[in-house]
């Protein structure tokens, strides 16, 4: 095919083009002058046996009488599916706390409702020098509040708790921490509760991701993905036989109990961030098990926009393409559903939505992003309880091998592993660092 010719830029575009930048950074520049003046303030909140969904409300003295109601304003609320932990940051003021049960789910609080009002003994002054955490509220079933009639919390910010815990992910990333593979908060137990226990993860451990080294700029990023349950450590083994003299390992890590559309979108979020940061110009992936799910999502929403960077190489490992039919029987019988239960789910929305798109009713393959070359590795160590039914002690054959999958995959690799053995196979190692190195070759060096 014969080269279209480059369409010529003039000055007064080119200085329009670096005027725009330059006002991209002076709002990223204002953005974070004007949150290194926020607070944060934490703690959990208890309601005796109380199982239904708790709002909890930050509200603003405005000056004046701390008695007269008129004083005070709704600024943020939490939702929370049941008593537990909430989170809030706040620019500089003097700010208490209420709480409700929110017996009938409809996020606004009703007379005879449990309601913790405001206790003017216990203000917080915010401001950039003070934090103030682990405060504990506690609503009694005889609480009501001082206000006659409804408070409609709704109306100041419509939010469910599964929006509640995206933005939770936001607020607590980590963007580049440097750390090593001892590091606590990549312990097996973290990440297990992560399933069950979300919000604590994003407090007590942060999301993000995490460098093994300070950037360099001379070595090409492989951001790792984990799967459910999962941790950075791993990946140990195949990190520990990369080329670090080419290669600098980055390490996503999630709460697994959230929605997957919010983890790519925070991934998403957060690679632009690190882009904004570091001036990187390209990058590969490689992920295991429901990683693989998270990460295509990713890079449907990250390279389908204008001077992203490039993602020569992704990898899969043990993905379960297809779903999971364990999910689906939480989703029909267990007495309370984990978020991600409803995406792992066979023929859920948001499997569907990786492989499909619809125009004017017609469904069509929705591909990979243009100059993505996807390398499908899968395990078949275990054979299941039904004649010909082989898997990998955890996925089936069928999942990892689904044809949405394999209609992108450059090509397919099966490995005589089980579902974690896979990742620390002499075997995967040496065809990690092959396509890697062929990549580089190819592309040459980061930027």
């Amino acid at each position: 095919m014969k080269a279209q010719p480059m369409q010529r830029i003039s000055w007064a575009g080119a200085v329009a083009m670096l005027i725009c930048t330059g006002c991209v950074f002076q709002d990223v520049r204002t953005q974070q002058s004007k949150m290194e003046t926020f607070c944060r303030i934490d703690g959990s909140v208890s309601a005796g046996q109380a199982t239904n969904p708790v709002l909890v409300g930050l509200v603003r003295h405005d000056g004046g009488d701390l008695e007269n109601r008129a004083n005070w304003s709704l600024v943020d609320h939490f939702v929370l599916e049941s008593p537990g932990r909430w989170m809030f940051r706040a620019g500089p003021g003097t700010y208490g706390l209420v709480a409700f049960v929110d017996l009938n789910a409809d996020g606004v609080y009703q007379p005879g409702e449990p309601f913790m009002p405001v206790d003017t003994n216990e203000l917080v002054t915010c401001d950039s020098r003070h934090t103030h955490s682990e405060l504990a509220l506690f609503i009694t079933a005889e609480g009501r509040s001082r206000i006659e009639g409804e408070i409609d919390f709704m109306k100041f910010q419509a939010r469910t708790a599964n929006v509640q815990l995206n933005q939770s992910l936001g607020a607590m990333t980590a963007y580049g921490v440097v750390t090593t593979f001892e590091d606590p908060r990549f312990g097996e137990e973290h990440a297990t509760n992560s399933l069950w226990r979300p919000y604590d993860f994003i407090f007590d451990i942060g999301p993000g991701v995490y460098f093994l080294e300070p950037y360099d700029a001379h070595k090409i990023p492989v951001l790792f993905v984990h799967g459910i349950n999962g941790t950075p450590t791993n990946f140990r083994y195949l990190v520990e036989h990369l080329d670090r003299t080419k290669y600098q390992p980055w390490l996503y890590y999630y709460p697994s109990g959230v929605r997957l559309s919010g983890i790519a979108d925070h991934l998403d979020q957060t690679m632009k961030a690190l882009q904004l940061q570091h001036g990187f110009m390209q990058y590969h992936v490689i992920a295991h098990s429901m990683g693989g799910l998270v990460s295509r999502g990713f890079l449907l929403r990250n390279q389908s926009g204008q001077s992203r960077p490039r993602v020569p190489l992704y990898i899969t490992i043990s993905t379960p393409w297809a779903g999971h039919k364990a999910a689906e029987t939480g989703v029909n019988y267990a007495p309370a559903v984990v978020y991600v239960w409803n995406d792992m789910a066979p023929q859920s929305a948001y499997l569907t939505d990786l492989f499909f798109s619809n125009h004017n009713g017609v469904q069509a393959h929705r591909p990979l992003p243009a100059g993505v070359e996807h390398h499908l590795l899968f395990g078949y160590k275990h054979r299941g309880p039904k004649p010909g039914e082989c898997s990998d002690s955890t996925v089936t054959l069928a999942s990892q091998l689904y044809a949405g999958a394999q209609e992108d995959a450059n090509r397919l690799y099966g490995f005589d592993e089980t579902h974690m053995s896979i990742l620390e196979s002499m075997e995967t190692s040496r065809l990690v660092n092959r396509l890697l190195n062929d990549a580089f070759a190819l592309r040459g060096k980061p930027n």
